[in-house]
């Protein structure tokens, strides 16, 4: 992993049971999905989460690099399909920041969901998440490996593990990434989507 220089506060989270929706285990990934080529990546901050190495599974199973989310505000959460409380919540906070965006700044904000459940939740499981949140394509659901997931889940400051039963305790959180991928504020808990939240997000994304 290449080194990032990211200074933020380290707040003591609460972690969160989330408990999990009655639902079928989906289908097994199958193998060989198409890639998605950037042979000519332009540089990033050495601050940015983009410098991180590997490749991650949208919900359409195909493999992106972070780096794809480049040019735009992104607001970022780790979650899993499973969960029946605290994740939805989160989701929600999510879609208020975007929809009371100015419509001209609006879709200059993208809406990222990684997966805290790599095993479970297979790219036909986040795509049947993201149909049953109504989830447009401004919105991106990625899996990745367990190492990646507890790499990207340290520089965003979430703190998760498996609680049992199909549950996994974590922290509530959004961060809020600017064009080139470095954080510019962590928005901690649910409830989060005021006025000033909104603002600032806003003042981000205007070009």
């Amino acid at each position: 992993m290449k080194n990032i220089t990211i200074v933020m506060m380290i707040p003591a989270f609460l972690l969160l049971s989330c408990h999990p929706r009655v639902a079928t285990m989906p289908d097994s990934c199958c193998p060989g999905h198409p890639v998605t080529a950037a042979p000519d990546e332009p540089a990033v901050a050495s601050n940015s989460i983009y410098q991180l190495d590997g490749r991650w599974t949208d919900e359409n199973n195909r493999l992106v690099a972070l780096q794809s989310l480049k040019g735009r505000v992104q607001l970022v959460a780790m979650i899993y399909t499973y969960c029946g409380y605290t994740c939805p919540r989160i989701i929600a906070d999510m879609k208020a920041i975007r929809n009371n965006l100015p419509a001209g700044v609006r879709d200059q904000v993208g809406c990222v969901l990684v997966t805290l459940d790599p095993e479970r939740d297979t790219p036909a499981q986040l795509r049947e998440f993201a149909r049953e949140q109504g989830l447009d394509s401004h919105w991106e659901l990625l899996r990745g490996s367990a190492a990646q997931v507890r790499e990207l889940s340290m520089v965003l400051n979430i703190q998760y593990a498996n609680a049992g039963n199909g549950n996994i305790s974590h922290s509530a959180g959004i961060t809020v990434l600017d064009r080139e991928g470095r954080i510019v504020r962590s928005l901690q808990g649910t409830g989060v989507a005021g006025t000033e939240v909104v603002a600032e997000v806003g003042r981000i994304a205007v070009p």
